[in-house]
């Protein structure tokens, strides 16, 4: 079933669904568990609202969370069934996304053309300038399209980009569209929709609302009931395993298991009920850019409080339209991309399928993935062995993303002079560095040309090794990659992050620096760029 069916009717039969599986999951519980998993219920929501909701609204809210407590407290075990379903509706109607078809045409259609005219109308230097016809056109597709195409056909499909920006859903909703892949439903911020331009869009393009101020236990298995019931009706996902925005800039080190594992649930569910295509199958998608719209939040909060970052950042770039729009101009005028890579498709295991389907070990042996879930031959669902699995899963998409990461010549500079930096100074770490301020000190370009033609080369037999992607820097030289880096690096960010001065480059923004330095850390490039070397 595609997102363009997704209608009153179908809307009301995925609310139904996803309260009674979480119910029958809690009926069996014990009574003690129930009412724990209520009190947690009660307790977190009284300090949402005691955090979010203006005083004169707090006071009525919390009221009305008392009142649920002695009302349940004086029930009976039906009436608190009663209570805990109204509950589950109440959250799943909370969750619930919306499609529209219209809209849908109009964002895939009309609005590319639309901020095409708004940028070159802003002024006539831009009109002149402007080299580009459409915004899509700075969106750089690759990997296996045609191959995620035919497997929409034979199942449901799952994507799960890397995430760097509150820009990346957008993204992959026009990537999805130039790709001739299907719409999908996905999970957003509920802070993302208080962007009216942005938070429209999102609410008639199947985004369904994640609050994550709510982190009691029973929202938490709505949220994910909701995520396995829509694959069950056979509607597309996408979801970013990392859960927020990598804030130091790396690849995602470690993900989120909690909504990866719906994509075996949904699988099992699918075989109890003999489902002719019950198929789920997880495209990896890798999202690189020369530069991060949120960057300069995205760092302080990373190093601030000693890296205790927030996990909802209310007041970022996003959040300012000018920002947004300054962010989509640079990139039309100097041509720079977003980089949209699709991998090869996974089995809900974290093996390899091929086009027709199949899972296929690591021997290209076809594999009868059934046989995982069942026991003396009945299909089954054991919490403890599915957790196993989605771990494996885990485990390979986290490899498959260092695998696909792009090699971009901003991230490459900075890596490159952060290195260099970090060298002279062994025992700083970057806390230090920036109190003592020691990376003042300029690089000559001669220095830095030598030590990015080893960086290079380095990166070079990643890629020949399938370790990362290098195409975007292989057939330029150092000179033409940092005057490409330069050139994107002076034309967004507020803090001035590298310059020129003569034959000298200096650091203006360290923090930043590390940011997009972050992107290539992971394959011991630091330790490998000296060897053979006097530094």
């Amino acid at each position: 079933m595609d997102l363009f069916q997704f209608k009153a009717e179908q809307k009301k039969l995925l609310i139904q669904k996803v309260k009674e599986r979480t119910f029958d999951v809690y009926a069996q519980k014990n009574e003690a568990q129930i009412e724990q998993i209520l009190e947690e219920m009660i307790y977190w929501e009284k300090k949402r609202i005691q955090k979010v909701e203006r005083h004169g609204q707090r006071k009525r809210k919390i009221q009305y969370w008392e009142n649920y407590k002695q009302t349940y407290l004086a029930s009976s075990q039906t009436e608190r069934e009663a209570l805990l379903k109204e509950s589950i509706e109440h959250y799943g109607e909370q969750i619930l996304g919306n499609f529209s078809p219209f809209v849908y045409t109009l964002a895939t259609k009309a609005l590319p053309h639309f901020l095409t005219l708004l940028l070159n109308t802003l002024s006539l230097k831009r009109l002149v300038t402007l080299r580009r016809s459409n915004i899509h056109e700075n969106i750089f597709l690759s990997g296996h399209m045609a191959w995620a195409r035919k497997l929409s056909q034979k199942g449901t499909l799952v994507f799960t980009p890397t995430h760097v920006s509150n820009l990346d859903s957008l993204v992959m909703g026009i990537a999805l569209f130039y790709a001739d892949l299907p719409p999908v439903m996905y999970g957003a911020g509920l802070n993302l929709f208080k962007n009216k331009l942005i938070g429209y869009f999102m609410n008639n393009l199947g985004a369904y609302k994640v609050d994550r101020l709510r982190i009691h236990p029973l929202y938490k298995d709505v949220l994910k009931e909701y995520a396995a019931c829509s694959m069950e009706l056979g509607y597309h996902n996408l979801y970013f395993p990392g859960g927020t925005r990598s804030r130091s800039g790396t690849v995602e080190k470690r993900l989120k298991l909690g909504l990866l594992g719906t994509t075996l649930k949904a699988y099992v569910r699918n075989l109890k009920s003999q489902k002719p295509n019950p198929n789920i199958y997880i495209i990896p998608v890798n999202l690189n850019s020369h530069l991060t719209l949120e960057a300069e939040t995205l760092i302080d909060d990373f190093l601030a409080a000693s890296g205790q970052s927030r996990y909802i950042i209310e007041n970022d770039e996003f959040s300012k339209p000018k920002r947004v729009l300054d962010y989509l101009w640079n990139m039309m005028k100097l041509d720079s991309k977003v980089f949209v890579h699709f991998g090869e498709p996974l089995d809900p295991f974290g093996n390899r399928v091929d086009e027709e389907g199949v899972s296929r070990d690591a021997h290209g042996r076809v594999i009868d993935i059934s046989r995982y879930v069942k026991k003396d031959g009945v299909v089954d669902v054991e919490e403890d062995r599915d957790q196993n699995y989605t771990k494996e899963l885990g485990a390979v998409l986290l490899d498959v993303f260092h695998r696909n990461n792009r090699v971009l010549s901003t991230n490459l500079v900075a890596f490159t002079l952060y290195e260099m930096i970090a060298k002279r100074y062994p025992d700083f770490d970057i806390y230090k560095l920036l109190r003592t301020h020691t990376y003042g000190e300029p690089i000559s370009l001669v220095h830095l040309y030598e030590r990015l033609d080893k960086v290079r080369a380095l990166v070079q037999q990643l890629a020949i090794q399938q370790r990362i992607i290098d195409e975007d820097v292989v057939a330029k030289d150092s000179q033409d990659i940092v005057n490409e880096a330069l050139k994107i690096f002076g034309s967004y960010h507020n803090r001035k992050t590298v310059y020129r001065v003569g034959d000298q480059i200096h650091v203006g923004d360290l923090l930043l620096l590390y940011y997009y330095h972050n992107r290539l850390v992971g394959y011991n490039l630091e330790d490998m760029m000296w060897g053979g070397a006097n530094g």
